[in-house]
């Protein structure tokens, strides 16, 4: 197969699913391939036995064809999934990775809390809103897209027990058991950009002081899903840094 452009894989955060970047991809309008994967446990994703930035990234990886040239954009914990790809153990790296949004500190009491809140079952509700307003909430969405949007429809469910969310509540364990992030962020094979936005209440510059990557980029008045508040502006910052016009 003959690739005329580098692939974009665009790899959601936690609790989201792939959808969060519709409104970004009808943006670029590019003209080759584009990925934005639901990760295991979320949206349409099995639900997996154990989570980890690694097995992420292997299940992104089989879904690009041998040789082919990608670029990855990752939001939040998709930004450790890219930096995984990027480690060139899962096939050949990206030829860039931009993150965006990235929780890099993480307290031992917030760390210590991640086996009770992934022990918990799903939370079922008797409406549909009550459902689609704990993804919301989850995604860190709430506020920043419309109630009928499709994205919402990709992260709810009904069953027999009524209405949840995709996503499985273990999935959080992604970040245990990770090392730091100056240290998954170091040696890569993909040169790396960072970014936030200026209202992000997870992350701020200050805490990229230590990282290997350098300062950030911040979107100015944006906050954690710039990508839904602002496609243009990322996409304005992220394809020139990638080189993609």
């Amino acid at each position: 197969m003959t690739f005329e452009n580098p692939t974009l894989v665009l790899l959601h955060g936690l609790g989201a699913t792939g959808r969060v970047w519709d409104s970004f991809i009808d943006t670029t309008n590019w003209s080759g391939r584009v990925i934005a994967p639901d990760l295991r446990g979320h949206g349409a994703a099995n639900w997996a036995d154990s989570y980890s930035f690694g097995a992420m990234a292997s299940d992104v990886s089989e879904l690009l064809e041998v040789d082919e040239p990608y670029v990855v954009l990752g939001h939040s914990m998709g930004g450790g999934v890219g930096a995984a790809l990027s480690t060139g153990v899962f096939g050949p790296a990206p030829s860039a990775l931009g993150t965006i949004g990235v929780k890099l500190i993480w307290t031992e009491d917030e760390l210590n809390k991640l086996p009770e809140i992934a022990a918990k079952p799903p939370r079922f509700f008797d409406e549909r809103a009550d459902a689609a307003d704990w993804f919301l909430k989850l995604s860190g969405l709430l506020g920043v897209i419309e109630a009928d949007s499709p994205l919402i429809e990709s992260g709810i469910v009904k069953d027999q027990d009524g209405w949840r969310v995709c996503q499985d509540p273990k999935s959080i364990l992604v970040v245990e058991g990770s090392p730091p992030f100056t240290q998954i962020f170091d040696g890569l094979l993909s040169p790396v950009y960072m970014a936030l936005g200026e209202h992000d209440r997870l992350v701020s510059p200050d805490d990229h002081a230590d990282m290997p990557t350098g300062i950030p980029y911040v979107f100015e008045g944006l906050g954690h899903n710039v990508m839904v508040e602002d496609p243009e502006a990322v996409w304005s910052w992220f394809s020139g840094i990638a080189s993609l016009i």
